[in-house]
């Protein structure tokens, strides 16, 4: 099986142009936003995983555990979309994300007054 170099916009790879080196940096820009926003959700979905009910303020910090971890996932999908990816679904099942995550994903909660 021969493997061929991905093209960007239909450019022929062979003669690099300003603006082909330009495309790469993106491509490579936006899988490393990809890697940051995902292991962003990770540690955020463990920390949530880890945490042990002890004492009478369980319920805030959950919760503010939940709001940050669908605070990733929001900035995942939007990632997601940007790079031209639009599965959802996909994302959800990949990181095992909580459906009371899920429900959370894209809530913005008012400022305190």
């Amino acid at each position: 099986m021969s493997v061929r170099a991905p093209t960007f916009s239909g450019r022929q790879s062979g003669l690099e142009t300003g603006a082909s080196v330009l495309d790469g940096e993106i491509l490579a820009e936006m899988a490393a936003s990809l890697g940051r926003v995902g292991l962003a959700l990770e540690k955020a979905l463990q920390d949530l995983e880890d945490h042990q009910p002890c004492c009478a303020d369980n319920d805030l910090k959950r919760a503010g555990l939940v709001r940050a971890a669908a605070d990733c996932a929001w900035a995942l999908f939007i990632q997601y979309e940007l790079a031209g990816l639009s599965s959802q679904q996909q994302l959800i099942r990949r990181y095992r994300i909580p459906a009371e995550v899920v429900f959370r994903i894209g809530v913005v909660e008012p400022a305190p007054i």
